[in-house]
């Protein structure tokens, strides 16, 4: 069963493997980089979460209640105890907590998400994809910018107010981001039973095929461009977000009792490696800059060894 397992990743980590090599070989300048993760986040990805949801049932739409609760505390409420702990705990500041909560609790489901999905779960598995890339980009991201917002501010007073403002405006850019509101038109057409033409399907179909090979090449010319440093809190962070994550995600599977494969699927969601969001809030905000790349790169790597694992446990 490992073997299996292990068969499915390995088109998967080829490809991140070729898109590390270019980009150790600067095969891709910066702004080249840039125009792929445009076309991944976009358009490609969006179109794939759009076809994906409004060509699902009705009744998997509302079978996934129990799911988007699970999801929402293994990544929301899993963030809320990570700022605590990281600012009672270990001393950070705000900033700093804000970009390690989101390194433990923020899976790259945009780049790596439907190309593990697709091969494990096959194409309906498109649909809880699309409702953590929701919670993920629309939620967490947001959250994420308030604190870092807050911890810029030299007064309490300033910051509260900063924070208000800094949550309405992150909260519009996020509606306004084609991989947020394009899952959820999807959602709202198959709840009021609207039929999209099938030419329109075909077309998006054939746009959202960019998205699995592209989007792994992406992921490894961006690990590319980081340096590794190891310490104990980074090494923490790998372990909580690889192994800590997904156990949290399968006490709440057994506790909500989400059937498979959708439990198996909210499981395998917490297993995917940290995203590339942190790293990037984390350069713009100049905090916490060394420990987010490096969880990044090492989460990753750590991934061709715990996803296997986790597949062959939970039976998939």
């Amino acid at each position: 069963m490992i073997v299996s397992a292990l068969m499915v990743l390995l088109p998967i980590l080829f490809v991140i493997g070729l898109g590390y090599a270019a980009g150790r070989e600067k095969k891709f300048t910066a702004e080249q980089v840039m125009g792929l993760n445009e076309l991944v986040l976009v358009y490609a990805l969006p179109a794939l979460m759009f076809v994906g949801t409004v060509t699902t049932t009705r009744t998997r739409l509302l079978e996934e209640t129990a799911y988007l609760l699970g999801v929402f505390l293994a990544t929301i409420g899993l963030f809320a105890a990570a700022v605590f702990v990281s600012v009672f705990v270990l001393r950070h500041s705000l900033g700093e907590a804000a970009i390690h909560a989101n390194l433990v609790t923020f899976p790259s489901v945009a780049f790596l998400g439907v190309p593990i999905f697709t091969g494990l779960f096959g194409s309906p598995s498109i649909v809880p994809v699309a409702t953590a890339t929701v919670i993920s980009c629309g939620i967490l991201v947001p959250l994420t910018v308030v604190l870092l917002e807050m911890h810029q501010q030299r007064c309490s007073r300033d910051a509260d107010r900063i924070a208000s403002n800094a949550l309405v405006h992150c909260l519009l850019n996020s509606a306004k981001e084609p991989m947020v509101w394009a899952p959820l038109l999807g959602v709202l057409f198959v709840l009021a039973d609207i039929a999209v033409p099938q030419e329109i399907d075909k077309m998006l179909k054939l746009l959202g095929s960019a998205t699995s090979g592209t989007s792994l090449f992406l992921a490894g010319l961006i690990i590319a461009s980081y340096r590794i440093r190891i310490s104990l809190e980074i090494l923490g962070n790998v372990l909580l977000k690889m192994i800590g994550q997904p156990a949290l995600m399968a006490l709440f599977v057994a506790v909500l009792g989400i059937r498979n494969p959708l439990g198996q699927e909210a499981i395998v969601l917490c297993a995917i490696p940290a995203s590339v969001v942190a790293p990037l809030l984390a350069s713009r905000y100049h905090v916490y800059e060394t420990e987010a790349a490096s969880t990044l790169v090492l989460t990753t790597l750590t991934m061709i060894v715990t996803l296997p694992l986790i597949i062959v446990l939970i039976g998939v």
